[in-house]
C-alpha cells in the first residue's frame, strides 16, 4: 500500500474513519481545538499536496481549469486561487501550516473525501481526497470539486471576517442603520460622505485605492424578477452621485462587459448578487464592483449594498473577497 506522506492511513482511520467504495463519499468534518500555531497564507491561496506523477498525468490541467480560472467581474485576469504544489514526500512542518490545503492521494482499496479543520494550524482547512487509482481519483475529483471549492471559499470568508473584526467599526454607521442594518463587519476607515432618504455613500481612501460603499433601497412588488431593476437603480445613483476627475464626467456600469448575477440565501434573506465593472463616462478610470441586494419581504423592498474599488495599480481579487465577506456578514434589525 502506498502511504500518504503527510499523515499515515492508520492515523486517518483513528481520526476520521476510512470510507470504502461502497460507502457514501460525503465529506466528514472534524473540529479540533487545541493550542495550535497560526496558519500561513492569506485568502485565495491554496496549497496542493499532490505528487508530480499525478499532476503530469492530466490531473494538473483539470485542477488549473477549475481552481485557477479567472474570477468574474475583474478588469484584469486574476485566478480564483493562487496555487502552490508540493509532492507528498516533500511536505514539511512549514507547508503543513498552510491555511488551505487540498491533498490528493492514491491508496489501493480506499476511497474517501475527508474534511478536517485546524489539523496542524489555526485557522486551517484540510481536504483529503483518496482513490484506489489515478483514473478513479480523476473521476472522484470531478464529482466533488465544486463542493470543495465552495468549502474553501467559505473558509476564506470566515477567516476574513475574523481579520476584519480586528480593525472594524464597532458601531454600524447611522447611514446604514437607516436601512435596517444592525451589524456588519466592515473596515473602520469607511466614513459616510453622503446620506439622504433611500441612499447613502461611504468612502475609504487607502494607499493604493479609493473604495466606496453605496447603499440604497427600492420598492419591490414581490413577484417580478428584480435583477435588472437593481442594476438600473444602481446605475442611476452612479450617474448622479459619483463625479469623475474630468469635468462633466461621471461613473456608470460598464455596458460592454456583462454583469454576472446569481442569488442565494444569506442570514435568512433571499439575496441577489451582481458582479461587474464600472467606468468613467466622459473621462478615464474604472474598476470592479460587487452588489448584494437583500429582499425585505415585510416592507416590500430591496436593500442593496454595493462596494466599488478604484485601484489601477493593484491586484483586486483579495480586496473584492474582503468586500464579499463584509456583505455576507450583514445582519438585520428585527
Amino acid at each position: 500500500m502506498r502511504g500518504v506522506a503527510f499523515i499515515s492511513l492508520i492515523s486517518l482511520m483513528v481520526l476520521v474513519g476510512c470510507q470504502s467504495e461502497s460507502q457514501s463519499p460525503e465529506a466528514r468534518a472534524i473540529e479540533r481545538k487545541s493550542n495550535l500555531p497560526s496558519s500561513n497564507g492569506t485568502h485565495n491561496e491554496l496549497t496542493l499536496f499532490c505528487d508530480r506523477s499525478l499532476w503530469e498525468d492530466g490531473l494538473g490541467i483539470s485542477l488549473l481549469e477549475s481552481l485557477a480560472k479567472p474570477m468574474e467581474g475583474l478588469p484584469m485576469a486574476e485566478p480564483h486561487f493562487d496555487l502552490s504544489r508540493v509532492d507528498q514526500k516533500a511536505v514539511s512542518s512549514l507547508t503543513k501550516r498552510s491555511k488551505s490545503i487540498l491533498s490528493l492521494a492514491v491508496i489501493p482499496d480506499s476511497s474517501a473525501t475527508l474534511v478536517i479543520r485546524d489539523l496542524w494550524a489555526e485557522p486551517q482547512l484540510v481536504i483529503l481526497i483518496i482513490a484506489p487509482s489515478a483514473e478513479q481519483l480523476k473521476v472522484n475529483l470531478q464529482q466533488v470539486l465544486p463542493g470543495v471549492i465552495e468549502k474553501f471559499d467559505d473558509h476564506d470568508a470566515r477567516v476574513l471576517i475574523q481579520r476584519i473584526k480586528g480593525s472594524q467599526k464597532h458601531v454600524v454607521p447611522a447611514s446604514l442603520r437607516d436601512f435596517g442594518v444592525s451589524a456588519m463587519s466592515m473596515a473602520k476607515g469607511f466614513k459616510t460622505t453622503f446620506s439622504e432618504a433611500h441612499c447613502a455613500i461611504l468612502r475609504e481612501d487607502t494607499r493604493n485605492s479609493i473604495q466606496y460603499l453605496l447603499g440604497w433601497d427600492q420598492p419591490w412588488d414581490g413577484e417580478s424578477d428584480p435583477s435588472q431593476a437593481i442594476l438600473d437603480v444602481q446605475n442611476t445613483y452612479l450617474n448622479s452621485h459619483f463625479e469623475g476627475v474630468q469635468e462633466g464626467s461621471y461613473l456608470a456600469i460598464e455596458p460592454r462587459i456583462p454583469v454576472v448575477q446569481a442569488y442565494r440565501e444569506i442570514n435568512r434573506r433571499f439575496t441577489y448578487i451582481s458582479r461587474g465593472q464600472f467606468r468613467t463616462e466622459g473621462g478615464f478610470g474604472g474598476g470592479p464592483f460587487v452588489t448584494y441586494s437583500y429582499i425585505d419581504e415585510t416592507q416590500e423592498r430591496i436593500v442593496s449594498l454595493c462596494y466599488l474599488l478604484y485601484g489601477p495599480s493593484m491586484k483586486k481579487r483579495k480586496v473584492m473577497m474582503e468586500f464579499e465577506s463584509s456583505l455576507q456578514s450583514v445582519k438585520w434589525a428585527k
